[in-house]
């Protein structure tokens, strides 16, 4: 019976999420232009809903880092009690990935960016550090995944 339940939320929240996220997009896609007044570079294209779609994005990425964490810290808690071992494998993972950015943040750039015409405040160098950090870390998990794609078959084989 809480199976079913479970499935029924999940199954519930996902089509929620997906029919705004549909909405969203197509807002974005088809809600016209902002008047040529008030674009930002005036021969580019500057849809109405450029924020509400990145606030959209913004949302959907604060509540899978929360539910993540949350998951996270509530699996140690229970593991811990069952099984340390194993609980403290799941604390490892945590902490790799935090030094994992802890180092892409390291080597990032903070060099500012040569941009014409651009005055905004989001070119400064925390702001540049964290994006290289997150395209660091990006390409780092990448290969894990592919290597972990082609290992992990060779692994199984064996058994």
């Amino acid at each position: 019976m809480a199976v079913t339940k479970i499935h029924r939320t999940s199954r519930t929240s996902l089509i929620i999420t997906m029919i705004v996220t549909i909405v969203v997009i197509a807002l974005f896609l088809f809600g016209g232009q902002v008047a040529p007044e008030d674009k930002i570079v005036p021969d580019m294209s500057q849809p109405v809903f450029t924020d509400f779609m990145l606030y959209w994005m913004y949302a959907l990425l604060a509540i899978t880092i929360v539910s993540l964490l949350l998951f996270a810290v509530m699996n140690f808690f229970k593991s811990l009690k069952t099984s340390p071992k194993k609980a403290m494998s799941g604390l490892f993972v945590l902490i790799a990935m935090a030094a994992l950015l802890g180092v892409t943040y390291a080597i990032g750039s903070g060099d500012l960016l040569n941009m014409p015409e651009y005055y905004g405040s989001d070119n400064n160098p925390g702001t540049l550090k964290m994006t290289d950090m997150f395209i660091y870390s990006m390409y780092v998990l990448l290969v894990l995944t592919i290597g972990a794609m082609i290992i992990s078959p060779l692994l199984s084989k064996r058994k």
